[in-house]
């Protein structure tokens, strides 16, 4: 079987700076694979929002292994500006930079006047622009519907020169699934029950086959929160209070629960709240309360050290090759990080 990997979601929001870089450090000593850093303006939580690539450049000559990515979105940064970003950190990590990237959010462009209009065919070009960028040192030009380059340099390719940096592209929807298959280095979808992941990979695979790809050359990830406890209760029990972000509400019949939740709620996610809005913020949380405890499960990694290397194991089963952990909400996270690191993840690749 091949190496089953491991990320983890540094404490962005909650740590404060030196925090979020201790953080990162003892990930890497550790031996996860890779850190996911939110790359936001803002968060629900009053939080300090770092800048995701700053705090990614304090702790990229600071680690050894670990891959260094972000989950970001093409609105806030031109792509030139992006790609010279991403090529520094590149340097300072020796060529262990990521992106993650995906059609954005409310809570990081309304409140500042952000445009978001045809945000799929933006990140497209994004895409298109920074590889072009990152291909040469010589003058290149481009011509989008967006984004216009005309006789522009960046003078600094990638680490070692390699072609560009692996582009993971969060996405549930037909058109992102498609554009994985044909062209995406990586997957990184969110709240997912085992058979509703193997049901969009299935897609993924389709389009791969049409262009001549397939699935070994897509790192297939899953966001997923997880809840490490001596048992299910207790580890329930300090998820429960936050089971209203564990749940996509749109992917609740789509898993089978025939769920009521009333109009005022519906549409409502994580992502279309700007964090001023406390009313909105208050519906959200207020949302929890009609997912069921089962349903949270189901869409978690949650329980004894047993329960969670079982419901690993069904994701793994179904094509998850990269598990990238949001593992707060376990009753002790500092534990769930060594027992996760020392026991869980030899199980999988010892």
């Amino acid at each position: 079987m091949n190496k089953i990997k491991f990320g983890l979601v540094p404490p962005m929001p909650g740590a404060d700076s030196k925090g979020l870089v201790d953080f990162c450090i003892k990930a890497d000593e550790l031996g996860f694979d890779s850190l996911w850093f939110p790359d936001h303006l803002a968060f629900i939580a009053p939080s300090p929002a770092y800048e995701a690539w700053t705090i990614a450049a304090a702790i990229a000559q600071q680690t050894k292994n670990i891959i260094i990515g972000s989950t970001s979105d093409p609105h806030r940064n031109h792509p030139a500006v992006f790609a010279q970003r991403l090529a520094t950190v590149d340097h300072l990590s020796n060529g262990r930079v990521a992106l993650g990237l995906g059609v954005g959010e409310s809570m990081n462009t309304d409140a500042y006047g952000i445009p978001w209009d045809n945000p799929f065919q933006r990140m497209v070009e994004s895409v298109d622009i920074m590889k072009l960028l990152w291909s040469s040192q010589e003058t290149v030009n481009y011509s989008g519907s967006f984004f216009n380059l005309e006789n522009a340099s960046l003078l600094l390719n990638l680490y070692n020169d390699r072609a560009s940096v692996p582009f993971y592209f969060a996405t549930h929807t037909d058109k992102g699934l498609d554009l994985i298959g044909k062209m995406g280095d990586g997957w990184m979808p969110i709240d997912l029950t085992p058979n509703l992941y193997k049901e969009s990979l299935n897609k993924i695979e389709l389009s791969a086959k049409e262009v001549g790809r397939s699935l070994d050359e897509i790192d297939s990830t899953l966001w997923v929160f997880t809840s490490l406890g001596e048992n299910e209760d207790e580890a329930y029990k300090t998820l429960e209070p936050f089971r209203y972000v564990c749940i996509m509400q749109d992917q609740l019949k789509k898993a089978g629960y025939d769920i009521d939740i009333p109009d005022e709620y519906k549409g409502l996610n994580y992502f279309n709240i700007t964090p001023t809005d406390e009313e909105k913020k208050q519906k959200f949380r207020d949302m929890g309360k009609f997912f069921p405890g089962e349903a949270v499960i189901d869409f978690t990694i949650t329980g004894s050290k047993k329960a969670c290397i079982d419901k690993i194991e069904k994701y793994v089963e179904k094509g998850v090759k990269h598990f990238i952990l949001f593992h707060y909400f376990s009753p002790d996270p500092q534990l769930a990080m060594e027992v996760y690191a020392k026991e869980i993840i030899p199980y999988f690749n010892s």
